[in-house]
């Protein structure tokens, strides 16, 4: 008896914070597709159209900060969106490696003394998107972003 009074009790606590905010698989696409940006994040750095931040890293040691963004789409065109996005952002690009039987394409690119790279694979979660992983350097004379 003593157990059901508990998990009553411990239901209607618990209750009130479960109403306050919609799951992840309940939220409008609009709210799903627009997460916080990762910290520090150059938004100088272009992202496809309907690219969903998947999760991020802060450097322990160092500088490189990385974020990992699910994106539905075309491999060519992905490839062909970054290829002409990166300069028109004022980036200049460098080394490329493409593997288009494969779906894999890693592009360097920099701005001054900051060297950033994208990489786009496959998702091995779902055949229809990409992963769009991105490693960047935050530029120290340009205020970066915090995480909302």
């Amino acid at each position: 008896m003593k157990i059901v009074k508990f998990l009553a009790i411990a239901t209607l606590m618990i209750a009130p914070l479960l109403a306050t905010r919609a799951p992840a698989f309940a939220q409008s696409p609009a709210a799903a597709s627009s997460p916080a940006m990762p910290q520090n994040w150059d938004s100088r750095i272009p992202l496809p159209s309907g690219a969903v931040l998947m999760d991020s890293s802060v450097p322990k040691t160092g500088v490189l900060y990385t974020a990992n963004f699910t994106v539905k789409g075309d491999y060519k065109e992905l490839v062909d969106f970054y290829e002409k996005e990166l300069p028109k952002a004022g980036f200049s690009l460098g080394p490329k490696v493409a593997v288009p039987a494969r779906k894999v394409y890693n592009r360097n690119f920099s701005k001054g003394s900051m060297l950033n790279s994208v990489v786009i694979s496959p998702s091995a979660q779902d055949p229809s998107k990409f992963t769009v992983h991105i490693a960047w350097t935050p530029d120290a004379a340009t205020p970066a972003s915090k995480p909302k």
